[in-house]
């Protein structure tokens, strides 16, 4: 039986195979009934399996059908292994190589020193023009140097006393150093001022001894009673402003045709001071430590111990 089907399922497999290969212009294969019906007879069990894998070997090992050989998984890795090892082997190499370079310069330089290396740097022929005379350590040209005399680079040219170079000078203008800026009259410097305040300035008003009894300025400017809150007060000596125009030794008098009789507030029984408005201080006043009496509507007694505007 199987003598009888081989042929038949060889020469079958052959044009079945070569017809598999050839494509119309539609797609389509074409394939005969006689071939057909030999692989029906397979598909409807009239020949076994093992005859028709029989056939397949027959035609494989006869290499009349030719299998292209597939590479294994476990081949595809062993072989990607292998040429990442030797890429490994490679990049050792070269680190090696890289190191024994380094040595061999690190020693030279050590050997040779850092200030013959550089010497060979200025000796070659390439030269800054003149507008640009100083060549820095990135090889380019500039018009300042990259380190001024006392060792500190461009843009922080001032050593301070701290061996670290700043940007600003350390000391001022007037010798101290920015740390204590501040000259005293010990001619030391300090980090504070030495005065926080003005000093305090008398601003008592100097009185004209021609009237002993009230503090009126002396002249000049020449004053008249409508300018003072005094009346009827002592005159003695020169009187230099003219308030005793009858001689009789009293100043500003009452209903004197030179000034009328300025109002006096009661809370100052001893001065003549104008009652409240406006709102006066004792800079606006010629009296000192005179008695306050009643409300004080000026403010003058601030402690409250009967004595307006105490020296």
């Amino acid at each position: 039986m199987l003598k009888l089907w081989v042929p038949i399922i060889i020469v079958s497999l052959i044009i079945s195979i070569t017809l598999a290969s050839s494509v119309d212009a539609q797609g389509k294969y074409s394939i005969p009934a006689w071939v057909k019906g030999i692989a029906g007879f397979w598909a409807e069990d009239k020949i076994t399996d093992s005859d028709f894998g029989e056939g397949l070997s027959f035609l494989i090992s006869e290499k009349i059908i030719k299998v292209p050989e597939m590479k294994s998984m476990e081949q595809e890795i062993a072989q990607l292994k292998t040429e990442n090892k030797n890429l490994k082997g490679e990049l050792r190499f070269l680190e090696k190589e890289n190191a024994e370079f380094r040595a061999i310069l690190n020693s030279e330089i050590i050997e040779t020193g850092i200030s013959s290396y550089l010497d060979d740097l200025e000796s070659t022929s390439y030269e800054c023009p003149s507008s640009h005379p100083y060549e820095w350590s990135d090889g380019l040209c500039y018009d300042q140097p990259e380190y001024y005399d006392n060792g500190c680079p461009n843009g922080y040219p001032y050593l301070w006393s701290d061996d670290q170079c700043h940007t600003i000078s350390e000391y001022l203008d007037s010798g101290c150093p920015r740390d204590y800026p501040y000259v005293w009259s010990d001619g030391l410097c300090y980090d504070l001022p030495e005065y926080y305040y003005d000093e305090p300035v008398d601003t008592t008003p100097s009185c004209d001894p021609s009237y002993p009894d009230v503090c009126i300025a002396p002249y000049p400017p020449d004053l008249d009673c409508d300018e003072i809150f005094y009346s009827n007060f002592r005159v003695v000596g020169s009187d230099p402003h003219g308030f005793d125009r009858d001689n009789d030794g009293i100043g500003c008098e009452v209903g004197s045709p030179q000034s009328p009789t300025p109002s006096c507030d009661p809370s100052y029984p001893d001065v003549c001071i104008a009652p409240y408005p406006p709102d006066l201080n004792c800079g606006d006043i010629g009296y000192s430590n005179f008695r306050v009496i009643g409300d004080d509507p000026h403010g003058f007694d601030r402690d409250n111990d009967g004595i307006g505007c105490e020296s």
